[in-house]
């Protein structure tokens, strides 16, 4: 009996040993640097095969590099998740022993490869190169530290390691696979398309890129709002799969994936990737079930803009009608029907010049205003068809065009350009394109029809085209209409009122005065009059003021001196100037150069003060002014004198 308690305690002894040089002894690892090694070795470089096998829950994970990617191949195809992959790939690489012993001391001393959870193992590692396969079984975690029993490789050692092994392969399926759905970049597709057949309809618009925009090839070949499509792909592009409902169905049907409600196909150089979209997975829900047309497995897919996908057709059409830079113009040719055409041609030096034919008088050509000629390019080059409906006729035959009044449209207008729209240099040769402007369109008035000469498209657009585009000379004239030279100056200014022949201003002009008088400061604006625009049918009599003729109330003369000996000049201006309205409007006329017109802001403002001795008054003084309010007065019904600022300070009795 003795002797068997004895051979026990010996047992004992001799585990306690045991566990004591081969396992205890990690934690005076940092005096035994030496005991710190790679555990893999060469086995973990160039691995392209890892399979992750959980015997707790069965589940199996395999992920294979093919194609300078990693995928995953089981329970589903999918690319993995680079980043989570990478992280158990830098574990594996540098996995090191803190301090292992050899399995057969362990059988020896009484304890099983089953203690240390090894056996079976909790997890299975498994890593390739090429046809060579290793497997890793990975145990419980140790009593003492943050570390873990792993079996070696050839399952004849048993290493303690760190367990961050363990928390890299222990990441959920989700999070090691893959969400986006698309590998290609913005720039690098080349083109892509989309299939509709949801509500009975069945649509394509497929894409083309033209060096830096985008193209409709079908329905038909037309330009694409460029920026639209390139925001449309990149949302695609963006796409994120949720969960996984099914690794590899038999039956598509009830997903709707069979024959596939919405089909996006992007195209690069080297590659082609389809996304597939079915039914909606719940009423008045986002989502919808997906998959990828190269991989078995349905996942739920999160998409708000099928509506857009499904009218692409005209959300995605560029609206803009010009393809050339109108802003750049170099000639602008307007014509009315059965009215002789107008032509605005650009000099070398940068201003405008106006070819106007007339029948008597033949051609003349006037001096044009700069800032009312760019504006009118300007509006032109920002024209766009009705959003949405603006689409009207991709083909239209020779009825539908004398429908539209295209056939003999209301306006021509012909813009010669060297540059094209959104192109950084210049044409090697000029280029043309004429536009036509037809009727109003039966189901806006206030929409018309329009079309380039050479295109097919008919389009619609808001009827502010007529504000903004006439071929009356006057509109485009040059408005400096007074500018003398620098040797000539107004000496004297008088103002008349014509109703009883008063003088309201007689005044000779000092020159180089230190404080002008409101009178030369008048003088110095009629001497380079600008106005704001030009009336109709020149000089008149009478001025037409709030719908009724009047006649012209005052007369503003400016006599002349030219400091020019050799070429003496003594002569006068008159302007003939209409009755103030209380607003922003004044009109004048010049009976000498048949000219009738509107003056602007500034020479209203100081001929108000000239002729009225009116001045500006004072600004109002900002808020929460530093200024005390005014006492307030206290009423006094009875007839009292008005208490004292002592009587309202003194207490009350």
């Amino acid at each position: 009996m003795r002797l068997k308690i004895t051979l026990t305690l010996l047992a004992i002894l001799l585990g306690l040993l045991t566990y004591i040089f081969y396992i205890d002894n990690r934690t005076d690892i940092d005096d035994y640097p030496d005991q710190r090694s790679s555990v893999l070795g060469s086995l973990a470089v160039g691995i392209d095969y890892l399979s992750i096998q959980n015997n707790a829950t069965g589940q199996n994970i395999t992920l294979q590099f093919e194609d300078n990617r990693w995928m995953l191949k089981e329970p589903y195809l999918w690319p993995a998740n680079e980043f989570a992959v990478q992280r158990i790939l830098t574990e594996l690489r540098f996995l090191e022993r803190i301090s292992s012993f050899e399995t057969n001391v362990v059988s020896n001393s009484g304890v099983s490869l089953a203690d240390y959870g090894l056996k079976p193992s909790r997890l299975a590692l498994m890593i390739g190169r090429g046809e060579r396969k290793s497997t890793l079984h990975i145990g419980k975690p140790t009593e003492i530290g943050n570390n873990l029993y792993l079996l070696s490789t050839d399952q004849s050692h048993v290493h303690v390691v760190n367990r961050s092994l363990l928390d890299a392969i222990s990441v959920d399926l989700d999070n090691l696979r893959s969400s986006r759905l698309f590998d290609i970049a913005v720039f690098e597709a080349m083109s892509w398309n989309i299939q509709v057949r949801e509500d009975d309809r069945n649509l394509r618009a497929w894409f083309a890129r033209n060096g830096d925009n985008w193209v409709f090839e079908t329905p038909i070949r037309a330009r694409a709002d460029s920026e639209a499509v390139n925001v449309l792909l990149n949302r695609c592009l963006s796409l994120e799969a949720d969960s996984i409902v099914a690794s590899n169905p038999s039956d598509l049907s009830p997903y709707g994936l069979q024959n596939p409600l919405y089909r996006i196909a992007i195209e690069a150089d080297q590659s082609r990737e389809v996304l597939e979209i079915g039914e909606i997975i719940a009423e008045e829900s986002q989502f919808r079930y997906a998959k990828r047309e190269s991989r078995p497995a349905v996942f739920q897919l999160r998409i708000d803009f099928l509506d857009l996908l499904a009218n692409a057709q005209t959300k995605l059409r560029e609206r803009r009608i010009f393809e050339l830079d109108v802003t750049a113009a170099t000639t602008a040719t307007i014509e009315r029907r059965d009215q002789e055409p107008l032509t605005l041609q650009k000099l070398e030096d940068g201003t405008w010049e106006l070819v106007v034919r007339n029948q008597e008088q033949g051609l003349q050509t006037l001096a044009g205003d700069t800032e009312s000629i760019s504006e009118m390019l300007k509006w032109l080059d920002e024209l766009k068809a009705v959003p949405d409906t603006g689409f009207v006729n991709d083909a239209p035959s020779a009825p539908d065009l004398e429908s539209y009044g295209l056939e003999v449209p209301e306006y021509s207008i012909t813009i010669t350009s060297n540059k094209a729209f959104d192109e950084d240099k210049p044409l090697e040769e000029l280029k043309t394109e004429v536009l036509h402007i037809g009727d109003r369109t039966p189901d806006s008035r206030q929409e018309s029809f329009i079309k380039i000469a050479d295109k097919d498209f008919v389009y619609s657009v808001y009827n502010d085209i007529f504000s903004n585009i006439t071929n009356n000379p006057l509109r485009y004239k040059d408005r400096n209409i007074i500018s003398l030279p620098e040797t000539t100056r107004i000496s004297h200014l008088t103002i008349e009122r014509l109703s009883d022949e008063t003088l309201l201003v007689d005044e000779a002009i000092e020159p180089d005065a230190e404080t002008p008088t409101i009178a030369a400061q008048l003088a110095a604006q009629v001497s380079q009059l600008r106005i704001d625009s030009f009336r109709n049918n020149g000089f008149t009599r009478t001025v037409r003021i709030a719908g009724r003729r009047q006649p012209w109330a005052y007369r503003l003369t400016a006599t002349l001196d030219s400091n020019d000996t050799a070429n003496a000049i003594s002569q006068k201006i008159e302007i003939l100037i209409s009755e103030t309205t209380g607003g922003p409007l004044l009109y004048g006329g010049i009976v000498e150069t048949d000219q009738s017109f509107r003056f602007g802001i500034d020479f209203i403002d100081t001929f108000s003060q000239v002729a009225f001795n009116r001045v500006q008054r004072e600004a109002p003084e900002k808020p929460f002014s530093s200024k005390p309010l005014p006492e307030k007065s206290t009423p006094n019904p009875e007839g009292l004198a008005p208490a004292t600022s002592e009587q309202l300070e003194a207490p009350t009795q």
